[in-house]
């Protein structure tokens, strides 16, 4: 498993002899800092905020819930203090609190951060109490509270043919999509996330609340379209502009093994044809657990919406129906309303303990890049679990493609895809097993940078990414960088991979 964070180490370092003191006398962490006399050097802690929602400490009922992260590598990382906050005064209060006794803090919504940086050894600021979704139909918009998940906002309008565009995972915190720009199905078609925002409330560094719109902190409003989160404050809430939906056509079809790569160059072809009414999904998996898997076992998958009539879908998938005999294994095609539609494309996927990277394609990944992507799958050195997700195209042009790279904070405008690479384990795999599965991942990563762009979604976050700044955030970057100086000048939210602040001018 992969050490924590640099963060979690040096608040190791200032409070690690205490806490492993207290845990060798059987003492949680907290307790431990209670029965440990005063020192001149110590500085004793402000009493704890008083709470709307609540404080929770390691030995508190519910703190292994509330502490436990979608990516269970990361649930090593234990917080000091969990704040789960009910309104923007228990989010000031905590943000005050871990400042001034010198603690780091991590944001919490859904919780979903692949790198972990969700979570924290300091206090964790937990946002999903505060889930209210607020439809105001006569203005087209909706007000979503920063906690609420995917499915809060489905739920709240799933009555009525308006959308938001955004990600097909049900628990994930609408706060961490948008920020990070916000990929789903609906992108292509629509937009991402972020391009759908209208407005949105940020607890400071400071304490200070502000509103931020295309009038007023128009800054921080470019910035948080994109710009990641945990960067510049506590995102409390957010005002969307609905789009209108209607009826479209699911699809799930999977091809025995054979003949993948031409497979996979004409569904990008059918992508790009059709490049705002086809958003897909497309990857190539093996059909079983265990090491090495042969090409004769590696099949192709694609998933997506089209924005039109199941007739016409079959019609422009005439031609890849052509490519193979026998006809695929799978034929799903469906035409539905849209809300139904959404919860025909949900997953949870990924769960448990995994590792992954990803990279922006501009145009197409041609007969090379695929060729290579098939050699590295063979190459996968085993585990327990089949790995599903080992090579994935995440369709992101269309739509996407309507603003300027400098319009918003989120970068890859110029991109047709998302290339992502996923490696899985479980409890049965031992630590040979998953430091294999890290080295071919980073292998296979490197092998596929030739073929790729040097860029990378900042919600897919790796932590071995070199120069990630860069690649996350490209020629925004130094805009970002002087905006988080103007609005967390003291640094306070950072972590492994926040955007650094504004170097100061040579002297």
């Amino acid at each position: 498993m992969a050490d924590t964070s640099d963060l979690s180490r040096r608040h190791f370092l200032q409070t690690g002899a205490l806490v492993a003191g207290g845990a060798a006398a059987g003492l949680t962490p907290l307790a431990a800092l209670a029965a440990r006399p005063a020192a001149s050097h110590v500085r004793r802690l402000t009493p704890v905020p008083k709470l709307k929602g609540r404080w929770i400490r390691p030995e508190d009922m519910g703190y292994a819930m509330a502490a436990w992260p979608n990516n269970a590598r990361w649930t090593d990382v234990r917080p000091l203090a969990i704040a789960m906050c009910a309104n923007d005064e228990d989010v000031r209060l905590s943000i005050v609190w871990a400042q001034e006794n010198s603690k780091p803090f991590a944001i919490r919504s859904g919780g979903h951060s692949y790198a972990g940086f969700s979570t924290t050894n300091g206090v964790l600021i937990d946002v999903k109490p505060m889930n209210g979704v607020t439809p105001d139909w006569k203005k087209g918009t909706v007000f979503v509270q920063g906690g609420a998940s995917n499915q809060d906002v489905a739920n709240a309008l799933r009555s009525r043919p308006f959308a938001v565009p955004s990600g097909r995972c049900p628990t994930v915190g609408t706060s961490g999509l948008v920020l990070g720009g916000g990929w789903g199905f609906g992108a292509t078609h629509s937009g991402l996330t972020c391009d759908s925002l209208a407005g949105t409330d940020i607890v400071l560094a400071s304490g200070t609340r502000v509103s931020a719109d295309v009038s007023h902190f128009d800054d921080l409003f470019w910035a948080v379209r994109g710009g990641g989160g945990g960067n510049f404050g506590v995102n409390t809430s957010f005002t969307f502009n609905l789009v209108e939906v209607s009826d479209v056509t699911t699809f799930n079809i999977v091809w025995p093994p054979g003949k993948q790569i031409e497979l996979m160059t004409s569904l990008q072809k059918m992508q790009l044809d059709n490049p705002r009414t086809i958003s897909t999904r497309t990857k190539v998996r093996p059909t079983r657990a265990g090491a090495r898997p042969e090409r004769s076992q590696l099949v192709v998958e694609t998933l997506g919406l089209y924005w039109g009539k199941e007739k016409q879908l079959r019609e422009i998938l005439a031609d890849t129906f052509t490519i193979q005999q026998p006809d695929p294994d799978s034929i799903d095609i469906y035409e539905m309303a849209y809300w139904r539609a959404r919860d025909y494309l949900l997953t949870d996927d990924p769960v448990g303990m995994y590792d992954l990277k990803s990279s922006y394609v501009e145009n197409r990944l041609g007969g090379d890049g695929l060729e290579m992507m098939l050699s590295w799958m063979s190459q996968w050195p085993g585990g327990s679990l089949r790995q599903d997700n080992m090579g994935i195209l995440f369709a992101i042009g269309g739509a996407v493609k309507d603003r300027k790279i400098d319009e918003t904070a989120y970068v890859h405008r110029n991109s047709n895809y998302i290339f992502e690479m996923e490696t899985a384990w479980g409890p049965i795999d031992d630590d040979s097993v998953v430091r294999a599965q890290g080295e071919w991942l980073s292998n296979y990563y490197n092998a596929m940078q030739k073929f790729v762009q040097q860029e990378s979604y900042v919600n897919f976050p790796n932590r071995e990414l070199t120069n990630w700044a860069r690649k996350y955030y490209g020629t925004n970057l130094e805009r970002l960088s002087e905006i988080k100086s103007r609005y967390d000048p003291h640094d306070a939210f950072k972590f492994l991979q926040s955007i650094p602040l504004k170097k100061p001018a040579s002297v």
